[in-house]
């Protein structure tokens, strides 16, 4: 299951930059600034819930293999991490950003405020933070340590 976990894990790693830093930067520069950023959102979308997905699948695997508290697992703290990331971009940034761009509002955007630039530059550090949460992960994991 360990090994399973570590594919999974690499995999989703694979599709977050290759979407993030390869693909939607190679849109921007041959489509327009619309079109590209509704394919971009598109495929952002597809590597957020997968990797709720994944983290989640991955974050039981973690748990039957220590057969233990999760509170002992440094790894299993670092997946839900990871797992609040993404749910804070997706559920929670996203939303305010595609108010921005239509128009209208959002509670969030109502309490906190922003402009757009700021929303998507939060988004982005998120998206960084979690590729490089994932990258320690899954060479964590490639050691197949728990602990």
């Amino acid at each position: 299951m360990s090994k399973l976990a570590a594919v999974l894990a690499g995999a989703w790693l694979g599709l977050q930059l290759g979407i993030g830093y390869l693909a939607v930067p190679v849109l921007f520069q041959h489509m327009g600034k619309m079109e590209a950023g509704a394919m971009a959102g598109t495929m952002f979308e597809v590597v957020a819930y997968s990797g709720l997905a994944v983290w989640l699948l991955i974050y039981f695997i973690g748990r039957h293999e220590l057969s233990r508290s999760l509170l002992r697992s440094k790894t299993n703290k670092f997946v839900i991490l990871l797992l609040v990331l993404l749910s804070v971009n997706q559920f929670l940034v996203t939303p305010v950003i595609e108010a921005h761009k239509a128009g209208t509002t959002n509670w969030l955007l109502s309490l906190v405020g922003g402009s757009f630039g700021q929303w998507h530059g939060t988004s982005s550090v998120i998206y960084m933070l979690c590729s490089l949460l994932a990258l320690g992960l899954v060479f964590r994991m490639l050691r197949l340590d728990w602990h």
